[in-house]
């Protein structure tokens, strides 16, 4: 979780809370938006000072907005440069299909049938996620760019990462990939969702 929290904080400062919802609206198949999870997280990384905390109060609420640091996005950054390794996916969820045949021949079908059920319930929300996001995609990248113009720390900060100094490139190229990670998601779990229902029509 630690390497997702420092990748959101390298495109904005964020409270606690604004980090949580974007964990829950576009990181849910990588790690969970749990509260305390979070903020566990964000003690490690302000211990190993990746992160700046500073304190200010909105309309009489204190809050707490976090920021990357450079030892952070150099962190951060090293993690990026190293290749994916993707291809042996660490789900526990799957060692159930592994011991399937300990199941009873009669529940085994039922449990391939909710076992679609969930995955067809990810996809929809995926694609609901990539529908609002296609809609959104254009009107947020003059915001972002305009962010990074006004915000010289952060603006500097995703030149250096990308070493490019047009932030209008940068921004096109951060949600080119957001993009097509949501699109990942979203043919993995069309792949699933077959895969199960060869497996009930072979059952």
């Amino acid at each position: 979780m630690e390497k997702i929290i420092l990748g959101i904080l390298m495109l904005k400062r964020l409270t606690v809370y604004e980090i949580r919802s974007i964990l829950k609206k576009s990181f849910q198949c990588m790690c969970s938006d749990s509260l305390g999870g979070i903020q566990a997280a964000l003690k490690k990384l302000l211990s190993a000072e990746m992160v700046t905390c500073c304190e200010y109060v909105e309309k009489s609420v204190n809050k707490k907005q976090y920021s990357i640091t450079d030892k952070g996005r150099k962190d951060f950054l090293g993690w990026l440069h190293t290749p994916a390794d993707i291809s042996y996916p660490k789900n526990l969820e799957l060692s159930k299909l592994l011991f399937m045949g300990l199941v009873p021949s009669e529940e085994q079908l039922p449990l391939i049938e909710e076992t679609i059920a969930l995955l067809e319930k990810e996809l929809g929300n995926l694609l609901e996620l990539q529908s609002s996001l296609l809609l959104l995609e254009e009107n947020e990248k003059p915001q972002m760019v305009d962010y990074f113009k006004n915000d010289q720390e952060y603006g500097s900060g995703i030149q250096n990462a990308i070493q490019n100094l047009d932030i209008a490139e940068n921004v096109n190229s951060i949600v080119k990939f957001q993009m097509l990670t949501l699109q990942y998601g979203i043919d993995l779990a069309k792949f699933q969702i077959d895969w199960f229902v060869k497996l009930r029509e072979n059952d």
